[in-house]
């Protein structure tokens, strides 16, 4: 049932006029009690941190980190010899800074006296729930814009506060070479993005992200790593019917299994091996595919997929930095109030935070679409 309030007065241009002092809610709860309830809600909220930003990222005061671009190893040993002395040898790397953005975003919540006068203290409660969830798209965002841009060259790359550049995953230029693993190899111009070449998703779409992220070494059983892809609910629905076809391989080399909290269903076959778990630190998996477990979340846009290994929370192999501010006490979503005495009537959250891709090889992004190039998605913000 839809519920109707009084009018708000003076919401109309985002905050309101206080014309006298009120001290509590019409059901008599102070407005300072209240704001003590935000404020220890506040520190929860930042304690606990989203299981999105815990597992695929991880907190650095840091404004950039140095990553070695020159792979080449070209010491070795030699046989000892009885008397002689062994030969020296140092590698002698080149290193790169790759810079982390930073930006302070901020949002107030202004209550007119009219609506203090009349509304109940839960009614105050749900504009700070409101403000949580807002936080929760902001970081959201932040994270996946950061894994999910492709600059169009080297010059449209991101600079950070510190005149860095901010790195995407590998974008297909000519100085995105990863280093060999394993064994392998790889050349300039090296690409984690891409179109499926069709207009709806098939399993060959799924295996393709996958491989891209293992062959670096990342999202492997023998790492305890793992691969989650993020998927529309809508693209989900065609997900959730791959079954393997021996004779067309290529578009569907696994079957699609239901996690342990799916609803129960019939099957003539029997499943082999263990089934996803229905959550994953805290985030909802629907099932697995292959070495992949998949999250549907109607935050991605529809027509992507995004896949990420996660090396566990706040893990330094995780693809992104989450860039905080140097000193602690401004880290997390923080409010504050210029009314010292009133703090509640007039109230600033704010949250400074920036992101940088630290792993280039940890992710994979796939647009799904028949043909064309890709084009970077839109983020809720």
């Amino acid at each position: 049932m839809e519920l109707t309030f009084p009018d708000i007065y003076g919401a109309d241009r985002g905050f309101s006029v206080r014309a006298d002092v009120l001290t509590q809610t019409a059901d008599g709860v102070s407005l300072n009690v209240i704001w003590n309830e935000f404020q220890e809600a506040l520190t929860e909220w930042n304690q606990g941190r989203s299981a999105f930003q815990a597992l695929f990222s991880f907190n650095t005061t840091d404004a950039y980190s140095l990553h070695a671009v020159d792979h080449k190893n070209n010491i070795s040993f030699e046989q000892a010899s009885e008397f002689g002395l062994a030969k020296a040898g140092r590698a002698k790397p080149d290193y790169m800074r790759m810079g982390y953005d930073f930006t302070w975003y901020d949002l107030a919540l202004r209550y007119t006296r009219s609506f203090l006068r009349e509304a109940s203290a839960e009614q105050v409660r749900s504009q700070h729930a409101a403000i949580f969830e807002a936080d929760n798209r902001l970081v959201f965002g932040g994270i996946m814009r950061a894994l999910t841009t492709k600059p169009a060259d080297a010059s449209s790359r991101p600079v950070s506060p510190e005149g860095l550049p901010i790195f995407s995953l590998w974008d297909g230029l000519s100085d995105s070479k990863p280093e060999p693993f394993g064994g392998r190899t790889f050349s300039g111009g090296h690409q984690h993005y891409f179109v499926s070449g069709a207009a709806t998703v098939d399993g060959g779409d799924l295996k393709q992200l996958i491989d891209t992220i293992q062959e670096h070494g990342y999202g492997l059983r023998s790492s305890n790593e793992q691969i989650v892809i993020f998927v529309h609910p809508t693209d989900f629905e065609a997900i959730r019917q791959f079954r393997r076809d021996s004779e067309n391989d290529a578009a569907h080399p696994y079957d699609f299994i239901p996690s342990v909290s799916a609803p129960a269903y019939l099957t003539d076959v029997s499943i082999i091996g263990d089934r996803a778990p229905s959550t994953y630190q805290n985030l909802s998996i629907e099932g697995s595919y292959g070495d992949a477990w998949i999250h549907k979340d109607y935050l991605v846009p529809q027509g992507y997929m995004v896949a990420l290994a996660s090396s566990g929370p706040g893990s330094t192999r995780n693809p992104v930095a989450f860039r905080q501010h140097s000193q602690s006490q401004n880290h997390g979503l923080i409010l504050h109030s210029e009314n010292a005495s009133y703090p509640l009537v007039g109230s600033t959250y704010e949250r400074g935070f920036g992101t940088g891709i630290e792993n280039r090889s940890a992710a994979a992004v796939m647009q799904i679409k028949a043909s064309g190039s890709y084009v970077n998605p839109e983020w809720p913000s």
